[in-house]
């Protein structure tokens, strides 16, 4: 919430709650333009706006990229992977997006050509603009025994699940009423903040909101080259709460600290370790820890070998210890250096509300007291923007009692 509030720059945030959006909206539209996209109604959002998917995809190379956000995000955890079908799908569906880009379809065309197995329009539409590569792979689908291709085109329907609701589509095709269109490389240039959300489970618009942030960081990219020094003259802010949820990015662990030298500030916020395992794999969850400059544990946390991981990382302290023996000859003292644990496993599990451990590049690990926004610079800003846009706000007393102040705050040093 403070990076967020102080950003002096354009900003994106992801998240499957609402909170997020009614805490922050209204300081930040005080100062720009404020885009909430919310295809699954987890803030009740109108759809006063409309991004375009295909806009991303300028070549069979984008249309490739879209494509994977699509297949990586809508796979469910844990899924068993087929090496033949979801590789052939994810083509498929690349051919798709590309020929609905080529020949200036909406992104729902693609869906609607999933579900039509001898409709060859997308083939015409390659062929007219010399995509031939892509329109034989897909000639070939097409031709496959039919069990083969229905497996196919059912994978890259999967992948696209969301393309096919209504309620998403308002959010994704130009609609019947003339709307403003989001553009990502006009937001990286003027600012502004960029709300995406999405529930969580099957069919639900992660691939979306993944699609859409990917679409933003790489705008702010090519942004970022045309710049003195290949950074963003103002840096940009990446919220991504609940990345391994609502913002399946494959390609995130092997990017993180490029963006960051690109002037690309992304913060991923994660439940635990096991989740971003889930997501990204051990090997990829362990690039996205060791790129990140600054990494936060915040408790509640059970996982011991992650915990122990971290009690290693904290490392050890020396301590003197005394022994005394006694014998006929009289009393002796010895006294020796040991090392031992600065923090242990169960001292980590039971980390209580209003401390963090900072693991920052370059230095050893610090236990911090955390400030709750109620006690911030912001808070009367973000206390107007709840009382606004919160539906329960009146019901709920947004101030910070007694208990907690205690737990979290400073000692009031008293003066004479």
């Amino acid at each position: 919430m403070p990076s967020i509030a102080a950003a002096p720059g354009a900003v994106i945030v992801t998240s499957n709650k609402r909170d997020i959006l009614d805490t922050t909206r209204g300081l930040r539209e005080a100062d720009d333009d404020v885009w909430v996209f919310d295809p699954q109604q987890v803030a009740a959002e109108p759809a006063t706006w409309w991004w375009n998917p295909l806009s991303y995809v300028t070549d069979d190379d984008r249309a490739r990229e879209l494509a994977q956000h699509f297949a990586f995000a809508s796979r469910e955890t844990g899924a068993r992977s087929d090496a033949y079908f979801d590789g052939a799908g994810q083509q498929l569906l690349a051919a798709l997006l590309l020929a609905a880009a080529r020949g200036g379809h909406p992104v729902s065309r693609v869906y609607s050509w999933l579900t039509d197995l001898n409709n060859t329009q997308p083939e015409k539409i390659l062929r007219e603009h010399r995509d031939d590569a892509m329109a034989e792979g897909l000639e070939a689908v097409r031709a496959a025994p039919e069990r083969q291709r229905g497996g196919v085109f059912g994978t890259a329907q999967q992948m696209a699940t969301c393309l096919g609701s209504s309620r998403v589509a308002a959010w994704v095709n130009p609609g019947p009423t003339p709307r403003p269109e989001f553009d990502p490389h006009q937001f990286v240039r003027r600012g502004g903040t960029l709300y995406s959300l999405s529930r969580e489970g099957a069919g639900n618009a992660g691939p979306l909101v993944t699609a859409l942030t990917v679409a933003v960081v790489k705008a702010a990219e090519d942004y970022a080259t045309t710049c003195p020094g290949g950074r963003l003259p103002v840096p940009m802010i990446g919220v991504l709460d609940e990345a391994a949820n609502v913002c399946k990015w494959k390609d995130l662990p092997d990017l993180y600290s490029h963006y960051g030298s690109r002037g690309i500030v992304l913060m991923t916020i994660l439940q635990s370790w096991a989740q971003g395992v889930d997501c990204w794999g051990e090997r990829g969850m362990e690039k996205l820890w060791s790129a990140s400059n600054r990494r936060i544990y915040g408790g509640g946390v059970s996982d011991a070998a992650f915990l122990d991981r971290l009690s290693k990382l904290i490392g050890d302290h020396e301590r003197l210890r005394s022994s005394t023996s006694t014998s006929k000859q009289g009393t002796s003292v010895s006294r020796q250096l040991q090392r031992e644990q600065i923090v242990d496993v169960a001292e980590l599990a039971a980390l209580p509300a209003g401390r963090a451990i900072v693991f920052s590049s370059g230095a050893r690990a610090t236990l911090i007291r955390s400030v709750p926004w109620m006690a911030g610079p912001y808070a009367e800003k973000i206390r107007a923007s709840l009382a606004r846009y919160d539906p329960g706000a009146a019901a709920v007393p947004y101030g910070i009692d007694d208990t907690t102040a205690a737990a979290v705050l400073p000692p009031r040093r008293e003066t004479s």
